[in-house]
């Protein structure tokens, strides 16, 4: 067999040399290793929680916050430095496996050549009493806390987000009224807290705290309910490096990194 040409091997060089390059770009190597990440660390700026009350209470409100007194201007700023870490990630074709301390999260890769690492954890409870006179009372609570890991890897490099979210929710469903022998147990205002989320007016027009009474009409004629939700969301600039570290060298470096801050 001829050996190439000079023209033949210049050729297969360039060619070869050109698939690092198309690979960084398009993200289409294998992610496989230990990768040394730094994630920048935000002061939280107040707003990054929602929160919202939903109620039946006829006549009852939400306390309106006092408006700040604008001869003053506050002004509070810090910077922080952020944390380092090491992650492992295990690939198998288009899906991985991030293990980051006892954290695992797992990962898929997308069209555009991005990867996401996510996990949800979350909790339902539920409790509910009736009593033979006819009264009722359910609460239920649904909680979801999430992380997510979105970005994009070269062949030694990443760049993308760290986000950890939380979502919950709290609902109180209960009789509007109900009979002696009930409130000997439970109670004269119910088990409903609205008097923790809901003001209304007084008989002399003074502000009080909402309450199910159990021998008034206080809530529409599907009885007393109260929600209470929160939603939070924090995102994070996450940066890595790929290392030379094997698998051997988890022990260690799952422990190995910077805390935020001093």
């Amino acid at each position: 067999m001829r050996p190439p040409s000079s023209v033949q091997r210049v050729l297969r060089v360039r060619t070869v040399g050109l698939l690092p390059l198309a690979c960084a770009l398009a993200g289409c190597g294998n992610v496989d290793g230990t990768w040394m990440f730094n994630r920048a660390y935000t002061v939280p700026a107040g707003d990054e929680c929602t929160s919202g009350v939903t109620h039946d209470f006829v006549g009852a409100y939400q306390p309106v916050g006092t408006a700040p007194d604008t001869a003053w201007t506050s002004t509070d700023t810090a910077t922080v430095s952020g944390d380092v870490f090491f992650g492992r990630i295990d690939q198998q074709g288009k899906s991985a496996v991030l293990i980051v301390g006892t954290g695992a999260y797992p990962g898929v890769k997308q069209a555009d050549g991005s990867w996401v690492f996510s996990w949800d954890k979350s909790a339902k409870d539920a409790q509910s009493d009736t009593h033979e006179s006819g009264y009722q009372y359910l609460y239920t609570s649904d909680t979801t806390n999430s992380t997510r890991v979105t970005g994009t890897f070269t062949s030694d490099t990443f760049t993308g987000t760290w986000e950890d979210s939380s979502q919950s929710s709290q609902s109180w469903t209960e009789s509007d009224t109900w009979s002696d022998d009930v409130a000997a147990t439970i109670g004269t205002t119910g088990r409903v807290p609205a008097s923790s989320y809901l003001l209304k007016l007084d008989a002399d027009g003074n502000e009080v705290p909402a309450t199910n009474e159990y021998q008034t009409a206080d809530c529409d004629v599907t009885g007393c309910l109260l929600t209470v939700t929160q939603a939070c969301g924090y995102t994070y600039d996450l940066t890595g490096a790929a290392t030379g570290f094997s698998a051997a060298d988890a022990p260690w470096t799952s422990d190995a990194g910077q805390t935020s801050g001093t």
